[in-house]
């Protein structure tokens, strides 16, 4: 779930999801303890949820880091910036999770994302990070692996992202590979691929007859 150097991406709606108060846009870029949807990670091919731990973010990381508040995790529409714990992206950590909010600049970035917000056009929050080394743990649980994040290493931006990867309110990867990103069509196809070479079903067709398939083995008289 990585991009080549190892950059993941996690995205929020719902409850975590950013909202507007005048020209001021407030959300949650990181929520812990929440379990996410079925993944994949496609190195290992192995099917997981993720949980991010309270111990993975800090005051010390944020306070070190130069995190750039993004349109869609452009580099190029920047909203904000909170440069070694300061300056116009304020931040907060509570058991929730890093809360976000910053006054939108009058640019035509700040304009846009505004008026997106306002009409509900932009509806998740996100956030692109680096694990530390050994920063993560897995365990089985039945079919499904666990993961951990238990220490990050890095925070390059928050962001505000029309297509969140899902719409549940927890922790959901949107991640990119090669730079691809994953609303991309050719991405799908890749995916859908890759799921096929791995047995795994991908379109609602492909879950509708592995379904049917399974009633059939358990139930052969059914």
């Amino acid at each position: 779930m990585k991009n080549d150097n190892g950059k993941e991406i996690r995205s929020f709606t719902g409850a975590a999801a950013p909202t507007i108060q005048g020209r001021t846009i407030t959300g949650y870029a990181i929520v812990f303890n929440s379990l996410s949807e079925v993944m994949m990670d496609w190195e290992s091919r192995r099917r997981f949820r993720e949980i991010i731990s309270p111990k993975a973010v800090s005051n010390e990381l944020i306070q070190k880091s130069d995190i750039k508040m993004l349109l869609e995790h452009d580099k190029n529409r920047l909203l904000a910036r909170s440069k070694q714990g300061k300056g116009s992206l304020k931040w907060n950590i509570d058991h929730r999770g890093v809360l976000y909010s910053f006054e939108a600049a009058r640019t035509a970035d700040g304009d846009f994302a505004v008026e997106m917000l306002r009409r509900g056009d932009i509806s998740g929050s996100s956030f692109a990070f680096y694990v530390a080394e050994d920063g993560d743990t897995w365990r089985k649980d039945g079919e499904i692996w666990v993961r951990t994040i238990n220490k990050i290493g890095m925070l390059t931006d928050f962001s505000i992202v029309s297509d969140p990867a899902y719409s549940e309110t927890s922790a959901n990867v949107r991640s990119r590979i090669n730079g691809t990103a994953a609303g991309n069509g050719d991405y799908r196809k890749r995916l859908h691929a890759l799921a096929k070479k791995a047995g795994i079903p991908w379109t609602p067709a492909e879950k509708l007859k592995a379904l049917r398939d399974e009633l059939d083995r358990k139930y052969p008289n059914l």
